[in-house]
């Protein structure tokens, strides 16, 4: 099993994190240390008890996801959504010039 980890230069050296799930970091002065100081972290914790597993995923859905504007029906139903808009506001100013008609 691999875990991918960052290494990144720091004021005083190197640290390395591992991320999420595991939420580890080691700071050194060279980056090889960085890495060493967090596997000992790692091993400390599987030694405790801590169980690494992988855990499957769903397959992807076979209904291919579009972004709306790239789908077909987007402007049809966009266009619905401005129709009924449109009715709701003329029923809406009809309602209230008969309120201030009254």
């Amino acid at each position: 099993m691999s875990i991918s980890i960052l290494v990144e230069p720091t004021s005083s050296g190197f640290r390395a994190d591992t991320g999420g799930p595991l939420h580890l970091s080691a700071d050194a002065s060279t980056s090889s240390d960085a890495i060493a100081a967090l596997q000992s972290q790692i091993a400390h914790r599987v030694q405790n008890g801590a169980v690494i597993v992988k855990l499957p995923t769903p397959p992807p859905s076979p209904i291919p996801i579009l972004p709306l504007a790239e789908n077909s029906l987007f402007d049809e139903w966009l266009a619905a959504v401005e129709e009924f808009r449109n009715q709701r506001d003329a029923e809406d100013q009809a309602a209230f010039a008969d309120e201030m008609d009254r």
